[in-house]
Order: C-alpha cells, then structure tokens, then sequence
C-alpha cells in the first residue's frame, strides 16, 4: 500500500517573500496553488486584471491621488513595466491631475501631494521604498528614546511610532496590509516604526526594527551615497548577528532573488555569502544553527566594512 501523498500547506513566508521581491505574479501563481486562498485571488483579479481600484475614506481630491498610485502599482508589477517607464507614467498622471507643466519633476508632483494631505491633517512620506514609489500616509506619531547596541557601539536614537495608516508603499498594497515596510530611518532624523507591526517587548521589534533602522542610520551618516542594496545588505547580517529566537536566514533566503530592489538584491548577496564561506548550496542553509548564522553574519560584517570604505570615501 503506497503512502498518502502529504499536501502543501500554504506557506506565508513563501508568499510574501515574493511580494517583498516586489514579483506579484509569482505571489500570485503560488496562491493559486491553495483552493483556500480563491478569495486573495478574486481580489487580485478585480484590481489588477479588472482595474476596480480601492476607493479611500477621504476627500475626493485625495482618493484621486492615491488612484494613480494603484495605477502605478499595476504598470510596475502586475504589467511589469520597465521601472523608469512606470514612474513616466505616473510622473505624466500627477501632473496633468495638479494641472502643472507636463514636465514637472516627479519629486515636485510628489511634494504638491504630500501639501495636500497635510492639509487634511496627514503625514506624507514620498520617495523611493526598494527602487519603487509609493507613499507612506499617516495620521498619529509618539516619539521615545531608546539605548540600541549595534557592532560599533551603543548610542541613543529617537524613535517615532506612528500609526493610523491610509497607506503603506507597494508591498502592503500588493499584500493587502500583510507584509511591507515597517520602519524606516532616512539617516538624519528619528527611526520610524510602524506600531501595529511590532510587539514593543520582542525580539523583532528589538532587533529588526530598532537595530536595522539604527544601522541604516549609521551608515547614512557615515557613507553619503550608499546604495540600497549596501544599506540593506549591512542592516539584515545585523538582524542576523542579534537575533536568538528567530532563524532569520531561512526568511532571507525566500526574499532572495532576481528582482532589483534593495531587499531582495541584499538578500541575494547575503545567501550567496553564505554558500560561499560555508561550501553549502543554499538548500541546506535552513538547518544552521542559530550560533553559526551569527559568527558568519558577524564576519560577513566586519568584511564588509572596508568594501563600504572603499566604495564611499
């Protein structure tokens, strides 16, 4: 008697690390693996494929902008437009919506809308998350200090909490809220930290927010111009270097990929590595144990130091 075939059991991990690779079809292929994901599906179809947008709580002027954004979301990861060709696009839709000259700087268009909801009361971060935009709409912040330790030293950061999210960036649209960015640090000013996505007393709010965020930080001071992919890349081995109670490189390992974004290029790097030093493919980098994904994450980092020397100075 031949044994029961074991079936596959949806892995949300695998599903947003395609969606923070920025792939929405392979996302999208791999819940369509699970009858029980038919309804994530059908809300993919009436978005992408049927453009039935979603329609916001605020003035109408402000919905008008967060629809070219959906747009934009579907040019570069539904069509998979080339990237300059996706932010043309949506370039040419703001200005002809804020009635401005057709050539008017994407970085302007996006000011004129952050003066817009700012009138209404909300915070507006636009810019680049991962080579893509896609604005971040808040409406509540706390600020606090908190001591982070990181390889170079311990020293004290602002940290704001905000919460009350109209939008989140791309990955939280094509995850509908699941995944996406949780904090940020733009190097001279607070970390950012998104409160529904931490619990303040664990481990990943310990280390992959404040010590992520922090080594973003440093190293924005340190090294004007840095790349996101080298931001990224410093940033996860030190969530690797400080994590205990979580196997981070098995996470890292679905992020990783083809696709040109920080994230997921940093990821990349980081198996690589990993496969190199180890003489390992990166099949069987899931059962390390926790003390060695650190000692090789701590060297990976203490190497990496002078290749940003290299590169920034």
């Amino acid at each position: 008697m031949e044994p029961a075939a074991v079936r596959e059991v949806f892995d949300r991990e695998v599903f947003w690390g395609a969606v923070v690779r920025g792939s929405l079809k392979d996302a999208m292929a791999y819940a369509g693996r699970f009858p029980e994901q038919a309804e994530r599906l059908k809300k993919y179809a009436s978005i992408f494929e049927e453009e039935r947008y979603l329609t916001y709580d605020v003035d109408g002027d402000l919905n008008a902008i967060l629809l070219l954004y959906q747009k934009y979301y579907r040019d570069a990861f539904y069509l998979e437009l080339d990237r300059e060709e996706a932010g043309e696009r949506l370039r040419k839709r703001l200005a002809d919506l804020m009635q401005l000259p057709p050539d008017t700087d994407l970085d302007q268009l996006e000011e004129r809308a952050a003066e817009a909801f700012r009138r209404r009361s909300y915070h507006f971060l636009g810019g680049l998350t991962g080579g893509y935009r896609g604005p971040y709409i808040w409406t509540h912040e706390e600020l606090r200090r908190y001591e982070v330790e990181l390889p170079d030293g311990v020293r004290e950061y602002e940290v704001k909490l905000v919460d009350g999210f109209l939008s989140r960036s791309w990955a939280a649209y094509l995850s509908f809220g699941e995944t996406g960015t949780s904090g940020w640090s733009n190097g001279d000013g607070p970390i950012h930290c998104v409160r529904e996505a931490y619990d303040l007393e664990s481990e990943a709010f310990r280390v992959s927010l404040l010590k992520h965020e922090a080594q973003h930080a440093e190293d924005l001071a340190r090294y004007a111009g840095m790349s996101s992919e080298d931001l990224e890349y410093r940033a996860k081995l030190v969530e690797l270097i400080y994590s205990d109670e979580r196997n981070l490189l098995s996470r890292f390992i679905r992020q990783a990929g083809g696709a040109d974004n920080g994230h997921a290029l940093a990821a990349e790097r980081i198996v690589r590595d990993f496969e190199t030093r180890l003489e390992r493919p990166r099949s069987r980098l899931d059962s390390l144990p926790i003390g060695e994904i650190q000692a090789v994450s701590r060297a990976l980092f203490e190497e990496s130091r002078e290749e940003m020397e290299r590169k920034y100075f």
